[in-house]
């Protein structure tokens, strides 16, 4: 035969009646508790039965156990975190690194003819001088980059002149 389920009021009450005993029950629920437990006899009788149980427990030697037990230290579980963050940020650098070393070993050197603006709309305009602008960039910087170590390029003396 099934046992009946208790109310959820019930339900409540004992899992306060178990963190009263652990000392987790704010006074609040306390008093709801204590309000409870006066009308309801299965609960003050669980919650008699806990606490008993909960000082005898607590009156109990410690036991030993028989094969030794193991956990992991906080610090070393700390040092292993700082040992992935520090691989992640060499292997970032490696890419990086190796990236560059790749597109040093790619270019040619060769800069790109500026290409020429085509239609006087503004819309072609302004999309032909962001290419130009892109273009003179990369014309300069394959310059730099050709002659074997990154130098700091005089500024550009005279007015702008436009293509």
């Amino acid at each position: 035969m099934l046992t009946p389920v208790p109310p959820i009021e019930c339900v409540q009450a004992r899992e306060s009646a178990s963190a009263r005993l652990d000392g987790e029950l704010p006074e609040l629920d306390g008093v709801r508790l204590d309000a409870h437990l006066r009308g309801c006899a299965d609960c003050r009788a669980f919650a008699e039965q806990a606490a008993a149980l909960a000082a005898e427990l607590r009156a109990a030697p410690l036991e030993r156990p028989e094969a030794p037990v193991f956990t992991a230290r906080r610090r070393l579980t700390q040092a292993l975190r700082l040992q992935g963050a520090a691989a992640a940020v060499a292997l970032v650098a490696v890419a990086a690194g190796s990236s560059f070393v790749l597109g040093r070993a790619l270019g040619t050197g060769v800069p790109r003819p500026v290409a020429a603006v085509s239609a006087a709309s503004p819309q072609n305009l302004d999309a032909d001088s962001s290419q130009q602008h892109l273009l003179a960039m990369e014309s300069r910087f394959t310059f730099v980059t050709a002659r074997g170590s990154l130098h700091r390029m005089p500024p550009k003396t005279g007015p702008a002149v436009a293509i």
